[in-house]
């Protein structure tokens, strides 16, 4: 049963990795990682502590970070590479439109949003969301629902009010591992 569970898991636990790493050999090995981390642990799992899913994805998580560990003592730059990285232009248009999209996505309510995450970022089906937020599953799909077309829409006219650069201090999740650890809090409870 461990095996089939994981080997269904595995597309999204590679779409997870890529997300976290952005790259496709470097995900690869650290599902593969993963996988055997979770293997060797497959006695520890107890289904009524948490989801599987959301276990692998600790895992996943785990070894991307233990692999940025890894990486960030073992890098060495000769003193031209680092003035040529010192001195790249950076791009901010891609900070801004992140920063925009979290401050639309904090312009929902805390239910919209917080079921919006778990589905769509997390990847959580509605079951596995309903659980988590103790509701039932057409009220989880009426909340996406909601919240996919206050987002469509920009969320201004539908918002009270949006939040603005200063607010966005006051967010919880600035990017990725954050949104990781926002959705892990999120599921803690009904673990």
């Amino acid at each position: 049963m461990f095996a089939k569970e994981l080997e269904k898991l595995l597309p999204d636990a590679r779409a997870f990795a890529r997300m976290l790493c952005g790259d496709r050999e470097l995900a690869d090995d650290i599902v593969q990682n993963a996988c055997l981390k979770a293997w060797n642990a497959r006695k520890s799992f107890d289904a009524d502590k948490g989801s599987f899913k959301a276990w692998m994805f600790s895992i996943t998580r785990n070894e991307f970070l233990q692999h940025l560990r890894k990486t960030k003592r073992t890098d060495c730059y000769a003193p031209s590479d680092l003035e040529n990285i010192l001195t790249t232009d950076c791009n901010l248009a891609h900070k801004t439109e992140c920063s925009e999209a979290i401050r639309q996505l904090f312009a929902l309510s805390p239910e919209q949003r917080d079921v919006f995450i778990l589905v769509v970022a997390a990847g959580y089906s509605y079951e596995e969301t309903a659980a988590i937020c103790g509701c039932s599953i057409g009220t989880i799909k009426s909340r996406i629902n909601r919240a996919r077309a206050k987002l469509a829409s920009g969320i201004e006219p539908l918002a009270p009010q949006i939040l603005s650069d200063g607010d966005l201090d006051s967010v919880p999740v600035q990017n990725i591992p954050d949104l990781i650890d926002y959705v892990e809090d999120l599921v803690r409870p009904a673990a």
